[in-house]
């Protein structure tokens, strides 16, 4: 029997006959006795103490016994308390190193997991790296057991084997690891599949596609520039997918914004990868949501005929008619908005310029359905309401009594009643009772006429702007009128001499462009009428939109047809229900800064399945489609609606100068939205890549582009290309002579803007470059808002983006076309920042001088009492003045 020295630790009880029991250290041991006793409390079956006898009878598992006596009663006691003790311990440690054992093994499994992953022969991925990093297994109870000697039962071969994955386990930076490990892999994927990256298209590969290529995280936002090759990454991702066994040719989706976009993709894809490529799904959105619709439920839905020809204005204008007929109180709400409400009004205390002049009164403002000319757009609401319902009114007609003193000119109220002999005031008081903090003196002119008619007691009604616009203003109106004695007799079809309401078909198009940003955002009538704010106008709207939009779906849904929306919307539900399994493990998506919600929503549901990976690409610089529901926070906050993912940047371009690229840039990028990068060309420069010219008028604008035209195509010694681009279609008529003339090298087309997009040409024109023409000053209506995503704040962000998009057409250099004294903000602002200078026709240097104050106007001399000095060409509206010398 080996000798147990109890430790310092250890309990020791002496009996009768000078025999010792000692516990400690898991074990009992029982010396000067015949047989001595050492056992480990596990092994004890039993210890049976009796204080009466002080007898201690400790029976082991084979049933033997030893009996002690001698002890006095408390010593009794505390040897079953010590017993009991040392076996809880025992067992807790026991327990303790079981749990020790596991830890070590998990954590060698782990750290093989680990391994397997980085000697893969391919790009370590986020969701990968992110569930191994989350099973990393807790080895706290291994360490405690590795420095505890009471846990030394380990056996030390298994211990050491353990050791070093614990330790991995405990200082091993994954992700970090992942990185630094995915820059080596492609460095060797640059070099064992050289031929690839210079073969797969015309050009060889640069180092920012490679990277686009080889980097497959789940999901990848790849941020490529004008003219920086984003087709040619999106075909060899798909060749090296293939080629390294990511995904087979049918497990790859290429989704395009639109048909042609998806063609050219496709072509691409063939021509490139051959059979390969041709196996590569390349679809619209709209069209892949179709065929999953009709997978999904083993009936392909039909698209209705009208609504790929008119966007299905006709339908809509047959539902309203319909509606119309059979409803009456539709009817009401249509015409009330038609005749009142069809004009949105603008904020509070900022009126709009004025639309047309009464030569009988001089007043210059907005007409009405009557015929006379209101100051302000709220009164021609109520005038128009007053009509609708046959009510005479006077405007402004000069009060009963004669008021006028030396600080009032003849009191004329807003409207007169003849018929009751009632007057009415409508007040510029915002929701709490105060006017717009630049309306001086309007608290005071208020009460004043208060007091007027107070004075003489004539009877006076009061509206103000918050309750027209939040409708109670004609509660209460028509309550008045009829309080007073007049019968409302409401006629929507009473003939009107002034001022056409908004038309049918205007209102169709506005709802059927209300309908499609909403049906697209998911958005129920019900949620619409709760964004609705607190104006009548919004409120009658979606109203009006929910009865519509009820019927429309009802004729879809009887001719076993669907919309546009719901291709995409169906689709979407049919994947994340599972009742369609994607085939898909790769998908790219061209153009992202044109996605919308809905586009996003059935992009994010095709990645739910595991092992599946994205590849966005586009540039938020160029998003310019938000009037077709393009989302840019898709693009912005990439994170957000994917889950985290790597970005990638093409800013390297082929196509513009670098000069024009840093214009472009700089011009596009003082939107603090815009995400930031700095374009490198690797295209030659020149001296001049942004020119101007400035024509006397609009009708000069042919001679002046024909004239930039004839002088390139007689430098020219080859083909070249331009591109003459307007803000909009109509644009097309000041450049007829350009477009008809003949050149030697020259071949010459016209496009919008928004049309150009995608494409390129040597030489660019951008025409209208004035004020109200570019950037457009023409307002989506604000009803539109309550459906779409959420506009970006910076002044005219779309627009710019779209300026930028027509200076990124051009390869060599670019002409902006203006009209002296009408040169408009963005072109005013290139010759602030200095990146172009204005000439004339004749080639003349006449930059204008841009006002410091407003930025938006030129300056001219003028001539003051300290003489002469720049004043800005908009006095009064800007007072902005400048030294000449500091011209």
């Amino acid at each position: 029997m080996t000798e147990w020295k109890p430790g310092w630790w250890a309990r020791m009880f002496i009996g009768a006959g000078s025999w010792v029991l000692s516990i400690g250290e898991g074990s009992l041991h029982v010396r000067g006795i015949p047989q001595e006793l050492a056992v480990d409390v596990l092994d004890i079956h039993e210890l049976a103490v009796d204080e009466g006898s002080r007898r201690i009878v400790i029976s082991l598992a084979h049933r033997t016994e030893t009996v002690l006596t001698g002890l006095p009663r408390r010593a009794v006691r505390e040897v079953a308390a010590a017993y009991r003790s040392e076996l809880e311990e025992r067992r807790h440690l026991i327990a303790l190193l079981s749990r020790a054992g596991e830890q070590g093994e998990a954590a060698r499994l782990w750290w093989s997991q680990v391994q397997d992953v980085m000697n893969r022969a391919r790009w370590a991925d986020q969701d990968t790296i992110a569930t191994v990093e989350g099973s990393r297994p807790d080895v706290a109870v291994w360490l405690a057991a590795d420095s505890d000697p009471r846990l030394s039962g380990l056996p030390r071969d298994k211990r050491e084997d353990q050791r070093a994955a614990v330790q991995a386990c405990c200082t091993t930076d994954l992700p970090a690891w992942a990185a630094q490990r995915n820059e080596a892999f492609l460095e060797w994927e640059k070099n064992e599949l050289a031929d690839f990256f210079r073969t797969v298209e015309k050009s060889p590969l640069t180092d920012e596609q490679t990277r686009a290529t080889v980097c497959f995280e789940n999901r990848v936002r790849v941020i490529a520039a004008a003219g920086s090759g984003k087709t040619s990454t999106m075909v060899a991702r798909a060749g090296y997918a293939i080629r390294r066994g990511i995904a087979q040719p049918a497990e790859i989706l290429a989704l395009a914004f639109n048909k042609k976009a998806a063609g050219e993709l496709s072509d691409r894809l063939v021509s490139r990868l051959g059979d390969d490529g041709a196996g590569v799904a390349s679809s619209t959105f709209h069209a892949f949501g179709l065929r999953v619709v009709g997978e999904a439920t083993g009936r392909k839905p039909s698209l209705p005929d009208d609504l790929a020809t008119d966007n299905g204005i006709g339908r809509l204008a047959r539902i309203v008619d319909v509606l119309r007929d059979q409803d009456p109180a539709f009817r009401r709400d249509w015409d009330l908005f038609r005749l009142v409400f069809g004009r949105q009004l603008p904020d509070l205390g900022d009126e709009a310029d004025p639309e047309r002049s009464d030569r009988n009164t001089g007043n210059n403002g907005f007409g009405t359905l009557a015929g006379e000319v209101v100051k302000s757009q709220e009164e021609v609401m109520i005038a128009n309401w007053l009509f609708l319902n046959g009510v005479r009114y006077e405007y402004e007609r000069p009060y009963a009594h004669d008021v006028a003193d030396a600080h009032h000119r003849q009191y004329q109220p807003d409207f007169y009643y003849p018929d009751i002999d009632v007057w009415h005031e409508h007040w510029a008081l915002g929701p709490d009772g105060t006017p717009p903090p630049h309306f001086d003196g309007y608290a005071e002119s208020m009460a004043w006429r208060r007091q007027t008619h107070t004075r003489f007691s004539t009877q006076l009604i009061e509206t103000t702007s918050a309750t027209i616009r939040d409708g109670s203003g004609f509660d209460h109106l028509e309550q008045e009128l009829r309080r007073h004695g007049i019968q409302l007799k409401e006629d929507p079809y009473r003939e009107a001499v002034g001022e056409p309401p908004i038309t049918d078909q205007a209102m169709v198009a506005l709802m059927r462009s209300f309908m499609a940003h909403a049906k697209g955002n998911r958005l129920d009538p019900d949620t619409l009428a709760q964004r609705a704010d607190r104006t009548l106008r919004a409120r009658l709207f979606t109203r009006l939109y929910g009865v519509i939009l009820a019927e429309w779906d009802r004729r879809l849904r009887a001719a076993g047809q669907i919309d546009f929306e719901d291709m995409l919307n169906l689709a979407t539900d049919h994947v994340e229900s599972g009742r369609w399994t994607s085939p898909y493990r790769v998908v790219m998506v061209d153009e992202m800064q044109d996605t919308s919600a809905a586009r996003a929503a059935l992009v994010r549901a095709l990645l739910k399945a595991p092992d599946t990976y994205l590849y966005a690409v586009g540039d938020d610089w160029q998003s310019i489609n938000r009037f077709a529901g393009s989302d840019l926070s898709v693009m912005t906050r990439f994170d957000d609606w994917f889950g985290a993912g790597s970005t990638i940047w093409l800013d390297r371009t082929f196509r513009s100068p670098q000069s024009l690229c840093d214009a472009a840039g700089g011009f596009v990028m003082k939107n603090p939205v815009q995400i930031s990068k700095s374009v490198q060309s690797s295209a030659p420069d020149t001296d001049e890549t942004i020119l101007a010219v400035s024509v006397r008028d609009r009708s000069h604008y042919g001679s002046a582009v024909r004239q930039h035209l004839m002088n390139l195509d007689a430098e020219l010694t080859g083909p070249a290309t331009a591109l003459l681009l307007g803000r909009y279609t109509r644009s097309k008529d000041d450049v007829t002579s350009a477009l008809d003339a003949e050149y030697a090298n020259l071949t010459v087309q016209f496009n919008t803007v928004h049309a150009s997009k995608g494409k390129e040409a040597d030489y660019v024109v951008v025409l209208g470059l004035e004020r109200s023409g570019f950037p457009s000053t023409i307002e989506d209506d604000r009803l539109l808002q309550l459906a779409m995503a959420a506009p970006d704040p910076y002044p005219f962000a779309e627009e710019r983006r779209l300026f930028y998009v027509a200076l990124t057409r051009a390869r060599h250099s670019a002409l902006l076309v203006t009209r002296s004294g009408a040169e408009s903000a963005f072109l005013l602002e290139l010759v602030r920042d200095r990146a172009l200078k204005i000439r004339s026709a004749k080639g003349d240097d006449i930059t204008p001088v841009v006002c410091p104050k407003c930025k938006k106007r030129t300056m001219k001399e003028r001539k003051g009492r300290y003489g002469q000095f720049f004043g800005c060409t908009g006095y009064p509206i800007c007072a902005g003045t400048m030294k000449l010398a500091d011209a």
